[in-house]
């Protein structure tokens, strides 16, 4: 929380998930992508496993909607293991969300990656517990970098 607090612009931060929970993309995106080259070392996302590096970023960055979302990372849903879910405390204010991360892999574009992440959510059902506890919308993201390039797309 400390580093978070250190390193981030609260203002801006403050945007960037308000951004993410209304489903407004272009916007968490471009800030997102921000911190990402402000912050990110290529050496952080670089070896054996980087989406480990987003994935903590990113759940640090939700800590500040658990008022408001319950946030849930590797958890069963439908037929698979979602990476990060946003479950709105008052169904009806709030969108859910989930999110895939994706590296790109040899042979890989980005688009073509963030295809295969929400191809993921959709076949392996991730949304199942969102529908279950009867979250009328859902954003379905994947989160895709290539260092510290990022692309972010919805369905």
């Amino acid at each position: 929380m400390d580093w978070f607090r250190d390193n981030m612009d609260s203002r801006n931060q403050d945007m960037m998930l308000n951004a993410l929970v209304t489903g407004e993309i272009e916007t968490f995106q471009e800030i997102f992508q921000d911190y990402v080259m402000d912050t990110f070392s290529v050496f952080d996302t670089g070896g054996k496993d980087p989406e480990k590096v987003y994935h903590a970023f990113v759940l640090g960055l939700l800590v500040h909607l658990r008022s408001r979302y319950e946030v849930k990372s590797n958890r069963e849903s439908g037929f698979g293991r979602y990476d990060v879910m946003l479950i709105p405390r008052n169904h009806e204010a709030g969108k859910g969300v989930i999110i895939e991360f994706k590296k790109v892999r040899n042979g890989e574009t980005m688009q073509s990656a963030a295809a295969s992440a929400l191809q993921q959510i959709v076949s392996k059902q991730y949304a199942e517990e969102l529908i279950a506890r009867g979250i009328p919308e859902i954003i379905k993201m994947a989160i895709v970098f290539a260092g510290k390039e990022v692309l972010i797309e919805t369905l």
